[in-house]
């Protein structure tokens, strides 16, 4: 089963998708691992373990049975679906290079696959946060992988979610943006938090 969200001010300028998540390696400017949260067990393969394991791109799991990621590869994908995982979400537009390839691949398989675009740092708005925001509620605590090319969009809408719709204090929500994977984005995110300097 697939789903596909499409708003306007996502899809229009992905030519900043390079620059705002390009594949990073998964440590901060410093050369220090920033995933510090716990791997959390749901009963399943479906934990931060088995996808390390797999190699997935700057793998962590921020949330219980949540693991947010760089683009997976088909194999990738199917080995994360055998070990459990149920849910699949990418913020790549389907032009995207390693993108687009996940909605025919989903069909008759048992996981559900979900796109929605979010094309670079103009994405960042409260609509597609809301959308983001129902995607996650709709997947409830079943294992789900959350995606990007590197990872920095997740960490971006996960930080604007927990502050403009769960109502996380902007310092605790910028700090779970940065253990989803949050990078290049960080600036723009902390503007939106009320965290830049002079707000």
């Amino acid at each position: 089963m697939t789903r596909l969200f499409i708003n306007s001010a996502a899809v229009v300028t992905t030519l900043l998708v390079g620059v705002s998540c390009s594949p990073e390696p998964p440590a901060d400017a410093a050369g220090e691992d920033m995933s510090t949260a716990p791997a959390e067990t749901s009963g399943t393969g479906a934990t931060l373990e088995t996808a390390e394991a797999l190699g997935l791109s700057n793998a962590r799991m921020p949330l219980p049975n949540l693991v947010t990621a760089g683009q997976p590869t088909v194999e990738q994908l199917d080995a994360l679906a055998d070990a459990g995982y149920r849910h699949f979400i990418s913020l790549s537009p389907s032009q995207e290079r390693g993108a687009g390839w996940e909605e025919e691949h989903a069909i008759g398989r048992p996981f559900e696959f979900e796109r929605l675009p979010i094309s670079g740092r103009e994405a960042l708005n409260r609509d597609n946060v809301e959308a983001f925001a129902a995607l996650l509620e709709s997947v409830g605590d079943q294992p789900t992988v959350l995606y990007c090319g590197s990872s920095n969009r997740v960490g971006a809408m996960l930080a604007l979610k927990a502050f403009w719709v769960d109502g996380a204090e902007a310092d605790a929500a910028f700090e779970l943006g940065q253990n989803a994977g949050m990078t290049g984005l960080s600036d723009p995110v902390k503007e939106l938090l009320g965290l830049a300097e002079g707000n």
